[in-house]
């Protein structure tokens, strides 16, 4: 009868070994492809909120043909178009009034826990002035607010899982720009200030990596 062979406890303990370094080196590499993953969704959610409740502010007579709150599309037909900004401050309103919003911070939104304090941005000029700023969140978890302080709906800041972590731009916070042209219907893109904290990715290089 021949003897059977055991490993020793050198061997056993250099394959445990072996395992941890593969899974220390796999992990946190499975982890952030299912964030990003989430994150592309939870953008995504959004967008298409936005765009739904925009499109029902066409019915709105005040906003009819059109909203005048848009960020001028770079392939504009008209030479002599601009960006609008007349109505964006009530627009917010509307999109307040009409998405599933179950918590409203009319100022001090990280007091009022719609946001968190994020960090400052070297984007659009007025972020910073957090204090000022409106802010709303919808059933769903995911929190909006005004980017610039005072240009209401035209650039829309998403944190696509509200005040869970990590709560940094690139990674669960983008923004997106309501884009458009005179007599055209806007839409919610990622756009404006797309400013992005080490690591993190915009919400345009998520959406097309997503797709590709």
């Amino acid at each position: 009868m021949k003897e059977k062979k055991a490993f020793t406890l050198a061997e056993i303990l250099i394959t445990l070994t072996i395992i941890g370094v593969v899974a220390a080196l796999t992990i946190p590499t499975l982890m952030f492809s299912t964030d990003e993953k989430q994150a592309v969704v939870g953008l995504k959610k959004a967008m298409s909120a936005l765009n739904q409740a925009v499109d029902l502010a066409r019915t709105e007579p005040k906003f009819q043909p059109n909203p005048k709150c848009y960020i001028l599309a770079d392939n504009a037909p008209d030479p002599d178009d601009s960006s609008q900004t007349s109505q964006c401050e009530d627009l917010f309103l509307f999109l307040k009034n009409v998405m599933q919003v179950q918590k409203y911070c009319k100022e001090d939104p990280v007091g009022g826990e719609c946001i968190s304090e994020y960090a400052e941005t070297t984007g659009c000029e007025g972020w910073n002035d957090l204090a000022k700023k409106k802010a709303f969140v919808t059933s769903d978890g995911i929190s909006y607010f005004e980017y610039t302080t005072g240009d209401g709906a035209s650039i829309i800041g998403v944190d696509v899982n509200g005040l869970r972590g990590p709560n940094k731009w690139g990674f669960d916070i983008f923004s997106l720009q309501l884009t458009g042209t005179r007599g055209s219907m806007q839409t919610y893109q990622p756009g404006g200030c797309e400013y992005t904290e080490e690591g993190g990715k915009t919400g345009s290089e998520l959406l097309q990596e997503s797709d590709e």
